[in-house]
């Protein structure tokens, strides 16, 4: 499956607020591609990344709350545990590495989806939420989160990135590989839970195909609806569909090796 994914953002205390579209500010590429925009973004670890900031009122949404789920893929024998994919509703929005042992099995995966379930139904009921990258309890590894605040002491540690996981997807840095998981999670959250369009990741292949899909749907008649949005998706080409649902969220070569030469 081919690696795609994204750079990090060009002021790691930027507030992303901001819902709507501006023509006239500089390319996403164009400004994500800086050399300090590199370096700075690589340093700063527990900055918040994200931020849901939705104005209108959650009881009038006419979303349904997707679900999660964990689907195991093929082991190509990239990683030491099974490669399993975390999916809310058809997006794929990362894949984590199993270690799968005990009777039980998939502990990992079924934890991943229970705190993104958690998740999603707190947004859904009380918004806004902030998710940002902490240093997670695995070894100091970086764990996506969600908090109420920004400012909050608690959070919702929602996945934290593993070296197995960096082996699945043959990624480098451990943070960066946090960033494209948290902008796959918050774009897919939008659209589907809120029908708003992506903001995070459509300079990425996953974005694009996530920016098309809302597109499609908004001018399908009737409103945007769950039932719209599923519609769209089977209407969606091919390649569009599998990279919305296959192509793992991996960081460029190019970024990876800005990342190498900045340390």
């Amino acid at each position: 499956m081919a690696n795609t994914q994204n750079p990090l953002p060009p002021n790691p205390r930027q507030d992303l607020r901001g819902l709507e579209h501006r023509a006239t500010r500089p390319s996403v590429r164009q400004v994500l591609t800086k050399p300090v925009t590199v370096v700075g973004g690589v340093l700063g670890l527990t900055v918040v990344f994200l931020i849901f900031f939705l104005e209108q009122d959650p009881s009038a949404l006419r979303l349904e709350i997707p679900d999660v789920r964990y689907e195991l893929l093929r082991n190509e024998g990239r990683s030491q545990g099974v490669p399993i994919a975390i999916r809310i509703g058809q997006m794929m929005v990362f894949q984590i590495s199993d270690p799968i042992q005990g009777p039980q099995g998939a502990q990992r995966a079924k934890q991943v989806v229970e705190t993104l379930t958690s998740a999603l139904a707190e947004l859904a009921e009380n918004p806004p939420r902030v998710i940002t990258i902490e240093t997670g309890s695995a070894g100091g590894m970086p764990a996506v989160v969600q908090k109420e605040f920004e400012d909050s002491d608690t959070s919702l540690e929602l996945v934290t990135v593993t070296e197995d996981d960096m082996l699945l997807v043959k990624a480098d840095d451990s943070k960066l590989l946090a960033r494209i998981w948290a902008e796959r999670l918050t774009d897919t959250m939008r659209l589907l839970l809120f029908g708003q369009p992506p903001e995070h990741s459509r300079h990425t292949a996953f974005g694009a195909a996530l920016d098309t899909l809302y597109v499609n749907a908004m001018n399908a008649e009737g409103g945007l609806t769950t039932a719209v949005l599923r519609t769209a998706f089977e209407d969606l080409p091919l390649e569009l569909q599998r990279a919305l649902t296959e192509t793992p969220p991996a960081p460029p070569p190019e970024l990876s090796e800005a990342s190498r030469d900045s340390g």
